[in-house]
């Protein structure tokens, strides 16, 4: 199984669909972005891979890497 980023994103008919990269059908379908976002976050962290949250308007609003982050941050001691 390839390991493929996951996205939240709306819904042409209302709510939220939680879809990985380059797949046309969603995984799962949501009323409230919320539950589309825990439902992904658990797929990331178990697949270790990114999570991308979309706006309404189709921008990313938020990426979260569950997996080898390609950015690591840097410890500030």
């Amino acid at each position: 199984m390839t390991k493929k980023t996951q996205h939240v994103v709306p819904s042409m008919s209302g709510g939220w669909n939680v879809r990985a990269s380059g797949s046309l059908r969603a995984t799962k379908h949501f009323g409230k972005q919320e539950e589309a976002i825990a439902f992904a976050k658990d797929i990331s962290k178990r697949q270790q891979t990114e999570l991308f949250v979309h706006k309404t308007d189709g921008t990313i609003q938020s990426r979260n890497s569950y997996g080898n982050d390609p950015c690591p941050p840097k410890d500030k001691r």
